[in-house]
């Protein structure tokens, strides 16, 4: 079986259909159908089985793709360690980040990657944690910075940098500024600029709210995606939002308010993931080791 079987099976997957996949492969319907025949002869098992809106993935073809996504990448990698064994440190590093990063941070060692590897080049992605963690899985990152998750993910390396603080966080002319030893109750009233609830942060502010018998905070803005321009949205309004300590709300004129250190518990930890057996190129490890020693 050749690698670009696996890519054309995978693709009928991905598009759930020979047609949509045949034309994202720039190849005739009748040559991705021979080609999944193929497959499916070698294997002799079917791997789809054709649907009113489209392929549907066999019980079998399911075992088999996952399979063949590990090979893909395990290919992928063998190229990229070839490639960086022939260029030295030459090539990409894709790196992914969450918005609650402190820009000083991301931007400040990519500065420096840049600086130090005159020919290497960088594709910054900037998306919520969990979308970050998919995407490294997939293959499509070499690294992300980001909140690790609270359960150790086998799939995943990571490496702590930095324990941080969220806080709940208003513009600096709020009236709750003025106020000290707030708790939760003291923000049932309040608006709130908040992730979907599938984020993690927000499951566990929802959660705090609940277990005291306190409705759920009020949403007047809730979004799909993580950016530090939300912070500017937020600016020069009565609502609430969540920063961390270390993060850039501060630069977009907005301060912690004062609530009781018991009365909202947003630690987390932050640290550099890659995908579990991966290969990290020079570029990676270098950007690790810069990560590393701003952190010191």
């Amino acid at each position: 079986m050749e690698t670009r079987d696996l890519e054309y099976v995978l693709a009928v997957e991905a598009h759930g259909g020979i047609g949509r996949a045949a034309e994202a492969l720039d190849m005739t319907q009748p040559a991705l159908t021979k080609a999944v025949q193929r497959v499916e002869a070698q294997l002799g098992v079917p791997l789809f089985e054709r649907t009113t809106l489209g392929m549907r993935v066999t019980q079998a073809g399911a075992v088999f793709l996952e399979r063949a996504r590990r090979i893909r990448l395990e290919y992928e990698d063998a190229i990229k360690e070839m490639r960086g064994i022939q260029t030295g440190e030459q090539g990409m590093l894709r790196l992914g980040y969450s918005p609650s990063m402190p820009n000083a941070l991301v931007l400040g060692a990519c500065r420096q990657l840049i600086r130090e590897r005159p020919v290497a080049r960088l594709r910054l992605t900037m998306r919520v944690a969990r979308e970050l963690m998919d995407l490294l899985q997939a293959g499509e990152l070499d690294l992300a910075i980001a909140p690790l998750p609270r359960q150790a993910n086998p799939a995943l390396v990571s490496r702590e940098l930095f324990t941080d603080r969220l806080a709940v966080v208003a513009d600096e002319n709020h009236p709750l500024l003025r106020r000290r030893n707030l708790t939760l109750a003291d923000l049932t009233d309040q608006q709130w600029l908040l992730p979907s609830a599938h984020v993690l942060i927000r499951q566990q502010i929802d959660a705090a709210f609940t277990e005291l018998g306190l409705p759920a905070p009020i949403l007047r803005v809730e979004t799909d995606f993580g950016s530090t321009a939300l912070f500017d949205l937020v600016r020069g309004t009565e609502m609430l939002c969540i920063a961390g300590s270390t993060s850039n709300g501060a630069q977009a004129g907005l301060r912690p308010i004062a609530l009781r250190p018991d009365a909202l518990d947003l630690g987390r930890r932050v640290g550099v993931m890659s995908r579990a057996g991966a290969y990290l190129s020079p570029l990676a490890l270098r950007m690790i080791g810069i990560f590393e020693a701003r952190m010191q």
